[in-house]
C-alpha cells in the first residue's frame, strides 16, 4: 500500500505516480498546504482541504474536488485550488459573512413555516400576500436590514399609500411590514437591529365600522334580499343575518355537521383555530332557510351541494367563497350582518354573555368560563328562536317571497273553479314572468286567472287585476 507524501508539485510528477494497490493515497503540495491529489485505482483528483467553523463555532473540515488530472494542468489546478480555499476560508467565517435575508425571502420563509404554524387562516394568509405583492412588490429582494439603516423607506412608503391607496390600506402596509420583518429578526438573523417600527410608521386613526341595521332598515333589506336571483346567496345572506356568523365560517359548513334534532350547525374551525370550535343554534326560520337552500344548491351544484351547505360551481374549493354583493341591490352583507344581529340582541334585551356565547366572541370574563355550554342549550336556542322571530318580524311580505322562492308549483289557468294546467313544478317567480309575459302580449287566456298551487293544494298566487297575494296564515313549517 503506497504512503503519503509532500511533494512541490509538476505535471511530470502528477503523471508519473502509479495507480493505488488498494484504497487511496494522497499526494500534498508541498507549494500550497491544502492542496493534494487524491490517487485511486482509476483516477487522480486534484482536491482541496481546510477547517472552517459553523455557525455554532465549532470547527469542521471540508474538502471539495476541483478536477482530474488530465483534464488539468497542475499549474491551473492550484490557481484553482486557491481561489476554492479562499472562498472556503471566507465561508466559514459566518460572522463576517452572514445570510442577508430579503424581504421575499423572510416572507417566503414565514407563509411556508409561521402562518401555518399559528394555525391563519387561508383568507388571512391571502390578504398578507396581496398586501406584500401589491404594495412591496419591488422591494422582494431588497435586504431587511436596508431598511433598518434607512426607516424613512418605510415611512414614505406608509405615505404615499395613504394619499393613493387609502388610509386603512396604508395600516395593512405597516402592521404586514411590521410583522415581517420581527418575524426575521427574532428567528431568521438575530443581528438584524431590533426597531421600534410602531414608531417608525405614524399609523392612521382607523374607526370600528357601525354599520349594522336597526328595526326601520330591515324591511327595505329583506325586500332587497328576495329579489337576489341566487337562491344559495340569498339563503348564505339571510342565514348570515339570522346566526350572527362570521361569513367565512358559515360559508364553508357542510352538511354532516347539521344536528336537526338537537337544532345546531356545528362549526369545527373557526376564527381562532379549531379549540375555537363551537355549535350555532338553530331557529325555526334558520331550519327553514335550510332547506331552501337544500333544494338551491341541489339545481344549481348538485356535486358540490352534497357536501358544502353553500355550494359553489366556480369555485376551487367546492363552496362560496365570494359574498360581496353590489350595495345599490343588497345594501348590507357580511359583517353588517353581524352588526345588524348584534343589535336585535340588545333590542330584546339579551345578556352580553348569552349574546358572546351566540356570537363566539373571545372573553377574559372567568366567570364565564365556569359555564357549560352543553347544559345551557335550551336557552341559547331560545335567544335564537326570540332573535330571528324579531328580525323575520320586519320581513313582512318580503320574508314569504323569500320562503317561496325555490318552492315549487303548478301554474293553472282558471275561470269559475275550473283549472288547466299550463306548467307543472314551476318556480314561483318563472310563473310569475310567463303569466304576465303571456297577459302583455295577449297569448294568456281572456278573463282567466293565473293561479300558483303548492303541493298541498293551496292557491298561492293569482292574477285578476296584477298580482296579488292571497292571505295565508299556515305556517312554513306545516
Amino acid at each position: 500500500m503506497q504512503m503519503n507524501e509532500t511533494l512541490e508539485l509538476t505535471d511530470k510528477i502528477v503523471r508519473g505516480k502509479p495507480p493505488a494497490t488498494g484504497g487511496q493515497y494522497l499526494v500534498r503540495d508541498a507549494a500550497l498546504p491544502g492542496f493534494f491529489v487524491v490517487v485511486g485505482k482509476r483516477t487522480k483528483t486534484f482536491t482541496v482541504q481546510c477547517d472552517v467553523k459553523d455557525e455554532l463555532g465549532r470547527r469542521r473540515t471540508k474538502k471539495v474536488a476541483i478536477g482530474q488530472v488530465g483534464e488539468l494542468s497542475v499549474a491551473q489546478a492550484r490557481a484553482k485550488a486557491k481561489a476554492t480555499l479562499g472562498a472556503l476560508q471566507v465561508e466559514g467565517k459566518f460572522e463576517e459573512r452572514r445570510k442577508e435575508w430579503t424581504l421575499g425571502e423572510a416572507w417566503d420563509h414565514m407563509r411556508e413555516f409561521e402562518l401555518p404554524g399559528k394555525g391563519s387562516r387561508p383568507r388571512t394568509v391571502d390578504g398578507y400576500e396581496k398586501t406584500i405583492r401589491r404594495l412591496m412588490g419591488d422591494w422582494r429582494d431588497v435586504p431587511l436590514r436596508k431598511f433598518a439603516d434607512k426607516p424613512h423607506l418605510v415611512t414614505e412608503r406608509h405615505r404615499t399609500i395613504t394619499r393613493d391607496n387609502g388610509a386603512y390600506a396604508a395600516n395593512h402596509f405597516g402592521r404586514a411590514f411590521r410583522r415581517l420583518y420581527n418575524y426575521a429578526q427574532a428567528k431568521l438573523d438575530r443581528t438584524l437591529p431590533v426597531t421600534a417600527w410602531s414608531k417608525v410608521i405614524s399609523f392612521n386613526r382607523e374607526y370600528r365600522r357601525n354599520t349594522g341595521m336597526g328595526e326601520g332598515e330591515l324591511s327595505g333589506w329583506f325586500a332587497q334580499l328576495a329579489a337576489l336571483p341566487n337562491g344559495v346567496r340569498r339563503e348564505f345572506h339571510l342565514l348570515t343575518l339570522l346566526s350572527g356568523s362570521r361569513p367565512d365560517a358559515l360559508s364553508r359548513a357542510e352538511w354532516r355537521h347539521v344536528d336537526v334534532r338537537r337544532r345546531a350547525l356545528h362549526i369545527p374551525d373557526p376564527k381562532g383555530g379549531t379549540h375555537r370550535a363551537f355549535d350555532i343554534p338553530l331557529s325555526r326560520p334558520m331550519l327553514a332557510s335550510l332547506a331552501r337552500v337544500r333544494r338551491a344548491g341541489r339545481m344549481l351544484a348538485p356535486r358540490q351541494a352534497e357536501r358544502f351547505i353553500f355550494p359553489a360551481v366556480k369555485s376551487k374549493s367546492g363552496h362560496l367563497v365570494e359574498w360581496k354583493e353590489d350595495r345599490t341591490i343588497l345594501s348590507k352583507w357580511g359583517v353588517d350582518l353581524r352588526q345588524s344581529y348584534t343589535i336585535a340582541g340588545e333590542a330584546l334585551d339579551v345578556s352580553e354573555r348569552t349574546m358572546k356565547r351566540l356570537m363566539n366572541h373571545a372573553t377574559q370574563d372567568v366567570t364565564m368560563g365556569y359555564g357549560d355550554r352543553n347544559k345551557m342549550w335550551p336557552r341559547l336556542v331560545a335567544e335564537q328562536d326570540r332573535i330571528s322571530a324579531h328580525m323575520m318580524a320586519q320581513a313582512g311580505a318580503a320574508g314569504a317571497r323569500i320562503a317561496d322562492a325555490e318552492r315549487r308549483f303548478d301554474l293553472y289557468s282558471e275561470r269559475d273553479g275550473e283549472r288547466v294546467l299550463v306548467r307543472a313544478a314551476i318556480r314561483m317567480r318563472d310563473a310569475e314572468a310567463l303569466a304576465e309575459a303571456a297577459d302583455v302580449s295577449g297569448e294568456w287566456p281572456e278573463s282567466r286567472d293565473a293561479v300558483l298551487v303548492d303541493c298541498l293544494g293551496r292557491a298561492r298566487w293569482m292574477l285578476a287585476d296584477g298580482w296579488d297575494r292571497i292571505a295565508d296564515t299556515v305556517s312554513f313549517f306545516a
